[in-house]
């Protein structure tokens, strides 16, 4: 039997445990993640956490709604065998309250779910995953000639990779290069994701390289995620020489060279971008897909604001 939870009730031990066994597990998933991104979040729990469902949601204007919170790409149904059923998911959703009038989330790429049910609509959103087992040179194999142009490029021009760059350099570059078009992205969004990637830290689920050129200036960063079966490409940022000296290339060429050979994926967290997919698929990634899950029940004034 499904139940809901107030997050009061929500045993996080059985949670975590939930998620860490589960074989679609994510971190996005585990506790402390949601405590951050969705203070309060409530959930739809199975037969004592055999099964578990996030709702992140929030409330404006008297009214209760579900939506996928920042730094999140995916959340879902997780747990056991049948967590990739239809039938399974529909009784999840079957299951949220009447009281969220809204609902925008995603569900993870194991989740399936039919579009058009009970006044759900489903859209289809894509994310590239890169399998790592394989030897560093058996990858390197599946680049495509665009990208291996770049890397030898970026080889030439001396730049330097460097492990231990802290994230507020790569908040910070992000800030005075592409976040300038980034209406999302505030204060108050940049001081949550510090506070993330603190944590991640903490617990040793994070790594940040950054390209330097031989100067010793930071123009290319990122964060990798660890999740429980995969790294997360999960937040970057370019300076403006970051371009012309192939810096991200570069970058995700030598975090593939350095977990080559382990059995598990590096994600590439997915872009509806065409231009960006095809950067993601130069590494021999392929497509996945996932679902982005909505319903709205909402006033029918207040519903033609958000169709």
């Amino acid at each position: 039997m499904i139940h809901y939870l107030e997050h009061s009730a929500i045993d996080k031990k059985k949670w975590d445990r939930c998620i860490e066994s589960s074989a679609n597990g994510m971190i996005y998933a585990s506790s402390w993640y949601l405590d951050l991104v969705s203070p309060g979040w409530s959930a739809l729990v199975e037969h004592d956490y055999r099964s578990v469902f996030p709702l992140t949601r929030r409330k404006k204007f008297g009214f209760h709604y579900l939506c996928q919170p920042p730094f999140t790409q995916q959340l879902g149904l997780f747990g056991n065998e049948h967590s990739g059923n239809e039938e399974h998911i529909l009784q999840f959703c079957g299951t949220i309250p009447a009281k969220y009038k809204l609902i925008e989330i995603n569900l993870n790429t194991q989740n399936r779910f039919h579009p058009h049910v009970d006044n759900f609509t489903v859209h289809p959103r894509r994310t590239f995953i890169l399998p790592l087992e394989k030897s560093y040179d058996e990858l390197r194999k599946q680049y495509h000639e665009n990208l291996e142009r770049n890397i030898r490029k970026a080889e030439k021009n001396g730049l330097l990779v460097d492990s231990t760059v802290d994230v507020v350099e790569i908040i910070d570059l992000f800030k005075t290069n592409k976040g300038k078009e980034v209406k999302t992205l505030g204060e108050k969004e940049y001081g949550l994701y510090k506070r993330l990637i603190a944590k991640a830290k903490e617990l040793n689920l994070v790594e940040i390289p950054g390209i330097r050129n031989a100067g010793g200036k930071l123009i290319a960063g990122a964060v990798f995620l660890k999740s429980f079966h995969e790294y997360i490409f999960h937040f970057s940022a370019t300076g403006s020489e970051a371009r012309e000296t192939a810096a991200m290339p570069f970058l995700i060429d030598s975090v593939i060279r350095k977990h080559s050979g382990e059995k598990t994926n590096l994600d590439f967290e997915g872009s509806m971008d065409p231009d960006l997919a095809r950067f993601y698929q130069g590494f021999g990634s392929k497509e996945v897909l996932y679902l982005q899950l909505h319903k709205n029940t909402l006033p029918a004034l207040l519903r033609r604001f958000k169709s």
